[in-house]
This record gives C-alpha cells, sequence and structure tokens, in this order.
C-alpha cells in the first residue's frame, strides 16, 4: 500500500481549497478570479501579465 508524502498531502488539501472556493462559480466568474490573482501577484514580483505570447513586448 502506497502512503502519500506530505508534500501530496499538502497539494491535495489546496486542491481541494481552491474546488471549494470556486466550484458554484461560472466560467467569466473562474477567468475574472484567476486574472484578479495573476495581477496581484504580478504586482508582488514585478512582472506583467500580457494577453498573449503574441503579444508585441513594449520597452
Amino acid at each position: 500500500m502506497k502512503t502519500t508524502s506530505p508534500i501530496e498531502q499538502e497539494v491535495n488539501h489546496i486542491r481541494l481549497q481552491i474546488y471549494e472556493e470556486t466550484k458554484g462559480l461560472t466560467p467569466a466568474q473562474r477567468a475574472e478570479r484567476t486574472n484578479k490573482i495573476a495581477e496581484a501577484t504580478a504586482q508582488k514580483y514585478g512582472f506583467k501579465v500580457i494577453a498573449s505570447a503574441k503579444e508585441p513586448v513594449q520597452s
């Protein structure tokens, strides 16, 4: 019988937590939530979120 490592247990816990937070959301609401999280992360670490990899880089 395989035992689950502490790291895998933590990942599974996080996955279930995210599921519980998003299970009633529409696709648009889910996208809005993801974009909000991405913007906060980008601001925290100082990088820019772009809409597409094909978007030209502006300096």
